[in-house]
């Protein structure tokens, strides 16, 4: 399901959630490198008052989601304290990688805004399976089993195959990082029954796909099923 409300890409609505497919160049909450338009002030143009549940970098795109209501927020932040929140992503990297990996390397800051593996920083725990794979590039179905910041990222770079346009880590070859938040999975905090809720990529990151030799592997991305 899903709907275009005041330029916004809602993918599923109801009285306590909403979700959008965010697209890449946007800003999710105001901060000190903000520009219009602030994401989170487009959804409460929409909505009304909304509380924002879970952060994207600017340059990513994908499912996001806001409460409607402040009294199911402590289910939502206990969901996501206990792991019971699924998240996936696609990226596209350099090289070809042909084999699942589970990257198990602690995060630290490393400079104003980068962040890198390091010894004593916190534990960051990636699942990276290639869906595609050439001698261009690869398309990736990515499960975060921690949510450190930037941690897809680093610890694709880490590995040797860094995002294709993530300037920040490593690779210059095309406008933008190329990470899209695929799915989410969660329990609904009113009803208690599964809530899926996925979002197809961006014609940017799909271009980017066919251009890398990789683009079948989006094929079997099923669209938003809701409530379950």
């Amino acid at each position: 399901m899903g709907d275009e409300s005041g330029g916004l890409a809602v993918l599923y609505e109801d009285e306590a959630l909403i979700f959008l497919n965010k697209p890449p160049g946007i800003v999710v909450q105001r901060g000190l490198d903000a520009v219009e338009p602030i994401l989170v002030d487009l959804v409460a143009l929409h909505a009304g008052p909304v509380f924002l549940m879970q952060r994207l970098d600017r340059g990513t795109s994908g499912v996001i989601f806001f409460s409607k209501l402040s009294k199911v927020n402590a289910k939502l932040t206990r969901q996501f304290e206990t792991k019971r929140i699924r998240k996936r992503y696609l990226a596209i990297c350099n090289g070809e990688l042909g084999e699942r990996q589970i990257v198990d390397a602690p995060l630290a800051r490393t400079g104003t805004i980068t962040f890198g593996v390091r010894d004593g920083g916190k534990r960051a725990v990636t699942e990276i399976a290639p869906r595609a794979a050439s001698a261009h590039g690869s398309l990736l179905s990515i499960v975060l089993h921690t949510g450190r910041t930037h941690q897809i990222r680093v610890h694709c770079a880490a590995i040797g195959h860094p995002l294709a346009g993530d300037w920040l880590y490593g690779a210059r070859d095309a406008a933008r990082p190329m990470l899209h938040a695929a799915e989410l999975v969660m329990t609904h905090p009113l009803t208690n029954q599964p809530l899926r809720v996925a979002a197809p990529p961006p014609p940017d990151f799909a271009a980017e796909a066919e251009r890398r030799g990789v683009v079948s592997g989006i094929e079997d991305e099923s669209p938003s099923k809701g409530c379950s």
